[in-house]
């Protein structure tokens, strides 16, 4: 097994990560059946009059300043995943229980420890998938699943490229809408597995009826023009990242993201991004929202993983 050393980790500007859309090389999981999704519900026949369609502000482009995402691979030449502080394993199924997990083979990971692998890697629901370049000791194959919260970097770019401030943002956002580090809900909770596209599918949750998707919940509609605006091709976790902090941006709100670690600054950008996140405190779309206080105290917590 070839493995990049610390060493060459430390010697690379932090955090060690590289940007693109994910999975050119590697095929991702196979698309959700129409049977596996839910059902889209039938409005006109509800008579109730109680369906609130779910709205998201999407401001218009303009010259606000933002975050220059680098460029593919940051010039290292070759794709990678970079492990997190735990052990880890690579799975050759994606079952989602390590139980389940021992049927089909699984083979550990060292913490802290880079592995090249032959594609940049790729997603499907909850984790990541990889083709490492050599096998691990003792095992019989080399493609394979890793949860994403085990990985703390990779050649496929995203969060770990953003400063800490920012980043310690971004998850209080996703804590806000209530997804937290999953990139595979829908509104509502329930969840997909492909990644090849917005999902485009309307999920009624007690009175409200939404398109939203991801970790920062996009409806279909604000997706699709961010997309289109940024050339984004797939609804990868990086390509997720990189259309929310382009929402921040639009607002107004990215230099003060930057500084987020003072109060002021950090209650002054939820400011100007809660007519996009209805979960945000002075939402106007009646749905429930967070106190400042809270999604402070979330925020400082988030800042000090980083």
């Amino acid at each position: 097994m070839r493995m990049i050393g610390l060493a060459l980790l430390l010697a690379i500007a932090s955090p060690l990560c590289a940007a693109g859309s994910a999975l050119d090389e590697l095929e991702t999981s196979p698309g959700y059946a129409a049977a596996d999704l839910p059902a889209v519900p039938d409005v006109a026949q509800d008579v109730s009059g109680d369906i609130v369609e779910a709205e998201q502000y999407l401001p218009p482009d303009n010259d606000e300043p933002g975050f220059e995402w680098p460029g593919v691979n940051k010039g290292l030449g070759e794709d990678f995943i970079y492990m997190g502080r735990t052990p880890a394993f690579l799975r050759a199924s994606p079952a989602a229980e390590d139980k389940l997990a021992l049927s089909y083979g699984k083979c550990r990971l060292e913490p802290n420890t880079v592995y090249k692998v032959s594609a940049r890697p790729g997603f499907t629901g909850r984790q990541v998938i990889v083709a490492l370049a050599e096998p691990l000791p003792g095992c019989h194959f080399t493609r394979g699943y890793i949860y994403m919260t085990e990985v703390s970097s990779s050649s496929a770019g995203g969060l770990c490229e953003l400063p800490r401030t920012v980043r310690a943002f971004m998850d209080t956002l996703a804590y806000s809408e209530g997804t937290g580090d999953r990139y595979d809900y829908l509104f509502g909770f329930t969840t997909f597995d492909s990644y090849a596209a917005h999902p485009h599918v309307a999920v009624r949750s007690g009175r409200y009826l939404s398109t939203a998707a991801g970790r920062y919940q996009f409806l279909s509609k604000t997706w699709d023009a961010l997309a289109a605006h940024l050339g984004l091709n797939d609804f990868t976790p990086p390509n997720q990242d990189k259309a929310a902090l382009e929402l921040v941006r639009r607002a107004g709100a990215y230099k003060l993201v930057l500084q987020s670690d003072n109060y002021v600054n950090f209650s002054a950008a939820i400011k100007k991004i809660n007519k996009i996140w209805a979960s945000l405190p002075g939402s106007p779309y009646g749905q429930p929202r967070h106190p400042v206080s809270v999604l402070w105290e979330n925020y400082r917590s988030n800042l000090a993983k980083y």
